[in-house]
């Protein structure tokens, strides 16, 4: 089993507290992503797992082994670097035969086995024609198999990827999510993967962890996470586009709740009113997708008048931000429109799908309103 538990994991660098109590489990072979921004404590959480990082407090597991007092060396995962940093004076074979030849495994491997790891992780990553080669001479694409043959090699349990494809250009980065994927498929390894680009984690990932300022803001499928954000952070950073967050007041009358946003009053349908009939907060903040903003006419009913800010073309779609009360809004179309910023939109919101939060804690408020 190479089930790995996190319970209170806590670290600290001087008075920033990197880590602050993370509590996580990671199933058995499965392909996990730590997505978030710079700084929100991603890679210090993946450095703690291989042991390069010692945890101020709480524990480490893999299957059921506790690991956070050991060596980086006895807790046998295999650690994939964001440089690749491969040895320079020595070819492809020697940079994969490597960890087998460290003074602490000399005795383990002898000559024909190692011969024969390296003969089949190279033929695993379709690099046995580079084994001769200076790891200089190499493409990016191609140091970056070496570097996951290496950490391969041993047959780690763990196998702990640091932001493995940002240095590779767009169409290599594509390909490689693909090779990456299929790659975990074929060997099995639980996988942790690093990364700040969305794209890539929900390529990749069976499981997002969301991290912000050193703790979980949510764990869940790549579906979960876009369908059902449980903050308005995680609301306002995963998707392309990601959602549109808005500052609202919750009214009431006699004939029901109401929000306001600035001067607009948006009024709710039935299921939304419902739940709004059950929330306390007045001041809230609103999540919508992009296809549920959609361009207006001036005068119609529940229309915003906003300012663009943004836009470019993204394939055959035109997406444009808007300035609403002090807030950016994205919708996208495929109408041919021309558009400058500064120009003035009509829009309106459909709030069947919108996502309801607390203004303070950024909290999900009851259930989302789905169509």
């Amino acid at each position: 089993m190479a089930e790995v538990q996190l319970s209170g994991v806590c670290k600290r660098f001087g008075p920033i507290e990197a880590l602050r109590g993370i509590n996580l489990m990671i199933p058995d072979r499965a392909y996990l992503c730590l997505l978030g921004p710079s700084g929100c404590g991603k890679t210090t959480l993946l450095r703690c797992v291989a042991g390069l990082e010692t945890v101020d407090a709480g524990e480490i597991r893999i299957g059921s082994r506790r690991i956070e007092a050991l060596e980086p060396f006895a807790r046998n995962v295999g650690l994939a670097f964001q440089n690749y940093a491969l040895y320079p004076h020595l070819d492809v074979k020697g940079n994969l035969a490597f960890p087998l030849r460290a003074p602490r495994y000399k005795a383990q491997f002898d000559a024909e086995e190692i011969e024969q790891r390296v003969s089949s992780v190279a033929a695993l990553l379709q690099i046995e024609a580079l084994l001769d080669k200076p790891v200089a001479t190499l493409s990016g694409g191609q140091k970056q198999r070496v570097a996951l043959g290496r950490a391969l090699i041993r047959k780690p349990t763990v196998l702990l990827l640091d932001e493995p494809i940002t240095h590779l250009d767009a169409r290599l980065r594509y390909e490689m999510r693909f090779e990456l994927k299929l790659l975990q498929r074929r060997v099995g390894t639980t996988t942790i993967h690093v990364t700040h680009d969305q794209l890539e984690a929900l390529a990749l990932a069976d499981l997002i962890v969301i991290m912000r300022n050193g703790v979980v803001e949510q764990v869940g499928t790549p579906d979960d996470i876009c369908a059902h954000p449980e903050t308005s952070f995680v609301a306002g950073f995963v998707g392309d586009p990601p959602m549109s967050l808005l500052r609202v007041e919750l009214d009431r009358e006699a004939g029901g709740p109401w929000l306001r946003l600035g001067a607009t009053r948006l009024q709710p349908d039935e299921r939304l009113a419902r739940m709004l009939d059950s929330v306390r907060e007045q001041h809230l903040k609103i999540a919508l997708p992009a296809d549920d903003i959609s361009l207006s006419h001036q005068g119609e009913a529940q229309t915003i008048l906003a300012t663009v800010q943004a836009h470019e073309w993204v394939g055959r779609e035109l997406q444009i931000v808007v300035a609403v009360d002090g807030s950016a809004v994205r919708l996208r179309t495929r109408k041919r429109l021309a558009v400058r910023i500064g120009d003035k939109l009509a829009i309106r919101l459909d709030l069947k799908r919108v996502h309801i939060f607390d203004l303070k804690t950024g909290r999900k408020l009851g259930s989302s309103v789905s169509a």
